[in-house]
């Protein structure tokens, strides 16, 4: 049975998640901004280079909705796109090395752990 305030039959979404999730959808979309122009510009100069790769790892949050959270970050985000998540391990194409190495350091699956999604 779902609830208003209930997610997978045991958390309750409170005011601080929330306040959590809002902060955390205006970081997203500055990232998508700048991740949009970036690859504007990739697409309007062709100077600059593209390095496609895939790149593995695996996501902090231990339950299914904070990897998912993650993955559909990871695909919002021009440039990048999450191929796949098994068992915890997502693996993404990314344009660029600099997408690549942005998405390894971390910053997006430790804000989404901060969510409290577990």
């Amino acid at each position: 049975k779902w609830r208003m305030d209930r997610v997978d039959g045991e958390y309750r979404f409170g005011a601080l998640e929330a306040a959590a999730f809002v902060r955390y959808l205006g970081w997203l979309a500055m990232e998508v901004v700048k991740s949009n122009l970036d690859v504007a510009r990739r697409v309007l100069d062709p100077k600059l280079p593209i390095s496609p790769r895939i790149v593995e790892f695996e996501a902090t949050a231990q339950k299914p909705v904070g990897q998912v959270t993650l993955g559909n970050s990871i695909t919002l985000t021009p440039g990048t796109l999450t191929l796949d998540l098994h068992e915890g391990v997502l693996t993404v194409h990314a344009l660029t090395e600099a997408s690549a190495r942005d998405l390894m350091s971390g910053e997006m699956d430790r804000r989404v752990a901060e969510l409290r999604t577990d």
